[in-house]
Formats: C-alpha cells, sequence, structure tokens
C-alpha cells in the first residue's frame, strides 16, 4: 500500500485544504486547535501538484466500554479540494488508516460523517444519537437548589482536576478517556464556552455544566451530575438566566428522551439526532475483550461479511463460565451478518433480534435469540466531536 503519511513539515500545506474545504477564515486560534490535533494524530493526504488533494487525522483514543477499554482511533477532518474530488482519495486515505489501526492493534474507529451511507462503504455505522431538547426560558421547570453546597461559574480552562476525574468517573457507554491534552484543547477549542460546578460543603466536586450563550440562546453542552442534590443544585443556576435567555437548549449524548421528568412535557421541543458512527476494526480484539451479559453461551458460528479481510471470515463464538472463544471455523453458519449491523448490535445501539426482524441479520431464530440475549443493551454514548 503506498505512503500516504504526512509530518509536520507538511502542516501548512493541510490547514491551507482545511480552511478551503470547510469554509473557515483564517484566525490564530483555529490555527493553533488544528496543530494541536494534527501534532497528537497520524496524519494521511495526497498531494495533487504541489498543493494537498485530500487529507484526514486518525487521533489515537482509549475508549471505556463498560469498564472494558479499547484502543480507539477516531477520524476527523476528511477533505479533498475540489479540483482532486472525484479520484477516490479520500476512500485510500481511510483505507491506509484501517491498515494502519489493525497493525497498531486499534479495534475500534469513531467518526462524524457527513453522509452516513458513504462511510458505510468503508464499514462504519451509525451508533451514536444525541437528543436535543428545546425549552422556552419562563417555561423551565423551577428547581429549588439544596441548602448545602455551592455553584461557582467559571471559564472552561479555569476546571479543576476534579471536573476531569468525575467525568471519566461516569463514562462507561463507549465515550473518549479524555487525556489532558484532550481536556487541554476542549478548552481551547471552545474559548467562549462557560463552567458551572457544583461543590458540596466538603469541597467535593458534585457535577458539572459546560454551556455557551448563542443570541436569545443559552446552549448546555455538557450536564454530569452524580446525585440529586447536583441535579437540583444546577438546575437551578440554569432557572436564573430566564430574564437573560428567550431559550435554553440542551444536547445531551444520553439518547433517552426525558421530557417525562417535565412539570409540563409538552412545552419542550425534542429532536434525535444521529450523531456520530463507529467502526471494527480488529473483530477478534473486539470479542475476545467484549463485556458479554452471558456468563455461558453454546457455540453459535457467524458469518461476517467485511471488506477487511482480517474480519471476513466465518467465526465460531461460545462462551464457557465466562471464558470467551472466538476461533476462524468452517462450520456452517447460524447466523449470517455485514459487520456494520454486528457493530449497531454489539455497541447495543439496536439488538440483534431486532435487526433480524428487518431482514438486517439472516439465520436461525433460535442463534440470533441466544446471541440478542449475550450483548450489552444499554445504548452507547459519546459526548466528544473530532
Amino acid at each position: 500500500m503506498a505512503n500516504y503519511s504526512l509530518g509536520i513539515e507538511d502542516f501548512d500545506k493541510f490547514y491551507d485544504l482545511y480552511l478551503y474545504s470547510f469554509n473557515r477564515e483564517d484566525s490564530e486560534q483555529k490555527r493553533n486547535a488544528l496543530l494541536t490535533r494534527y501534532k497528537h494524530s497520524l496524519v494521511y493526504g495526497i498531494m495533487n501538484g504541489n498543493k494537498l488533494g485530500s487529507g484526514l487525522f486518525s487521533i489515537p483514543f482509549t475508549v471505556n466500554f463498560h469498564g472494558v477499554t479499547y484502543h480507539m482511533n477516531g477520524i476527523g477532518d476528511v477533505m479533498s479540494a475540489p479540483e482532486f474530488a472525484g479520484r477516490g482519495g479520500a476512500g485510500k486515505l481511510i483505507n491506509a488508516a484501517l491498515e494502519d489501526m489493525y497493525k497498531n492493534n486499534v479495534t475500534l474507529s469513531y467518526l462524524a460523517p457527513f453522509s452516513f451511507e458513504f462511510y458505510r462503504q468503508f464499514g462504519y455505522e451509525h451508533v451514536f444519537d444525541h437528543v436535543v431538547m428545546s425549552i422556552p426560558s419562563n417555561e423551565w421547570t423551577h428547581i429549588k437548589a439544596p441548602k448545602a453546597g455551592r455553584v461557582e461559574r467559571m471559564n472552561l480552562d479555569e476546571v479543576p482536576e476534579a471536573a476531569r476525574k468525575l467525568y471519566n468517573d461516569h463514562n462507561s457507554l463507549g465515550g473518549v478517556i479524555r487525556e489532558d491534552w484532550w481536556w487541554d484543547h476542549m478548552a481551547y477549542k471552545h474559548s467562549d464556552w462557560f463552567a458551572a460546578l457544583y461543590f458540596e460543603d466538603d469541597d467535593t466536586l458534585g457535577g458539572y455544566l459546560f454551556y455557551s450563550k448563542d443570541g436569545p440562546t443559552l446552549k448546555i453542552h455538557e450536564w454530569l451530575t452524580k446525585d440529586p442534590d447536583s441535579y437540583r443544585a444546577l438546575a437551578n443556576f440554569i432557572t436564573k438566566h430566564q430574564s437573560t435567555f428567550d431559550k435554553f437548549e440542551y444536547e445531551s449524548d444520553d439518547s433517552e428522551v426525558k421530557s417525562d421528568l417535565l412539570e409540563e412535557p409538552k412545552i419542550a421541543d425534542v429532536k434525535t439526532v444521529p450523531y456520530m458512527s463507529a467502526r471494527i476494526v480488529n473483530l477478534k480484539s473486539f470479542v475476545m475483550k467484549y463485556p458479554f451479559i452471558k456468563y455461558n453461551l453454546d457455540p453459535i458460528v457467524i458469518d461476517v461479511k467485511d471488506s477487511l479481510l482480517w474480519n471476513n471470515h466465518r467465526w465460531k463464538l461460545s462462551i464457557d463460565k465466562g471464558t470467551v472463544k472466538f476461533e476462524k471455523t468452517k462450520e456452517p453458519y447460524n447466523i449470517q451478518i455485514s459487520i456494520e449491523n454486528l457493530t449497531k448490535a454489539m455497541f447495543g445501539t439496536r439488538q440483534l433480534d431486532s435487526l433480524a426482524h428487518y431482514g438486517a441479520v439472516q439465520g436461525d431464530a433460535v442463534s440470533i435469540d441466544r446471541l440478542s440475549h449475550a450483548l450489552v443493551i444499554e445504548k452507547p454514548q459519546l459526548r466528544d466531536y473530532f
């Protein structure tokens, strides 16, 4: 395979293509933010003469999936110059990145697709959803603040280490385990965001709120609380902005709609927004560490269809007293499934038996049902964007 790797000496070309492809205005902040990602990424590109024709980032992360840590590379800033479009440049770079991930023992990959259909040809599947709830500020449910504790307001770059720990302690459904450089990058990139933090009387951090001002709308980007007091304190903090904003808008990585918790659910304009896609890069690695919810599972042969040849096999899965076996086999299959639909099922986005109902899985009903009941059922959550 051709070598598409870019070095730090190529950053200016990458940045020029970034500005043009995404119609961004040059600024010191944009340049520095992109440079940070560039320095922490595997960067790929194809030259078109003396300019960059196509480019992308492959950013190494780790994720917490139901207590299991996996290496995951986030694909970001996939771009092609208009004069280079249509030559398959982006596809070549994605395939090169996936090949390198496999060689580097990376199990998963996430990306934010401009088109879910386009990225399905590379094995990525819609997995993560967000729920956006908009409420007129004067209709916001008034919640009394707890008598104990206090709320402190600060800029994002002033958020203490305790908030980073609180996030990681409550991140277990496939979200990114944020390293310090990523936290710092977030604070720099979103320098117009604010943070509200709830501290208990002993100065223990109980929750936080990241938000920004967008004209007449107060936008809540991240809201994490560990108990009723921390929730009430931060909900009450939002109430204090009723005279300043016409509308409150909260984009949550939890795809469960919670309008039933409001005094009057009809006041909320709620929509589910498709967010990001995931791909299983190394199927055997994913399955061998996977947090199955069954302690035992009689052998099931799964015929997996994938463009990545190392995944594109017939596999025999069994679990004996918690010990997982997953090996290639030539035995007749019980289930036949694409890597995209297997990803969706194993992430808990849609149960396997539901996928079978809609014709996305083939096989005998008993095997499908047995495997479906061995997979996680909680929908995945991802706050970060790259």
